[in-house]
């Protein structure tokens, strides 16, 4: 009898902790702590909550704030590492990120070279995103951004084009 339940619990526990780890499971989120690397010199985990508390206590909202809100609210999360490229192995950890995209079914969106490129999970709703994983690398740095949310693929691109007109120091290295 004891055997019994203790097979019964086993599996009840197996059965539970999968479903668990299951609603963990956010569409378009991307674990970017990888086991086996080294440290990032950057790290940035950014939510949902910091996105509102950003907004929201800001008693001087501006004019440039409040067009950046409305993409803000379609944001669950953002995730950035950059890492040394003397530092870690960036072969073994492209290949992760890229096997990681394919399994899940990523869109290669922008593809320049082996230094920057950006891909999209789109959702079953038209017109939605699921996430942006972004890779960047130059001599000394490697980096990796995903953004996860329910992405309006419409301001996406305007933002995109907001980002491109600013002229980032690195779009010219690219």
């Amino acid at each position: 009898m004891k055997r019994l339940n203790l097979i019964t619990l086993t599996l009840v526990f197996c059965f539970f902790s999968s479903g668990i780890a299951k609603n963990e499971s956010i569409r378009g989120k991307i674990e970017m702590n990888l086991p086996n690397t080294s440290k990032p010199t950057l790290e940035v985990n950014l939510n949902k909550t910091f996105f509102n508390l950003l907004i929201s206590s800001n008693e001087n909202i501006t004019e440039e704030i409040v067009e950046y809100a409305k993409y803000a609210e379609m944001i669950e999360g953002i995730f950035i590492r950059v890492y040394d490229k003397k530092a870690i192995n960036s072969t073994n950890m492209a290949d992760h990120y890229k096997n990681v995209l394919k399994m899940e079914k990523w869109e290669d969106l922008i593809k320049i070279k082996d230094k920057f490129s950006v891909s999209l999970l789109f959702s079953d709703a038209p017109g939605i995103v699921n996430g942006v994983f972004i890779s960047y690398t130059d001599q000394h740095f490697t980096a990796y951004a995903n953004i996860y949310g329910k992405i309006d693929f419409e301001k996406l691109g305007t933002l995109m084009g907001k980002i491109i007109e600013s002229a980032p120091e690195f779009m010219g290295d690219i």
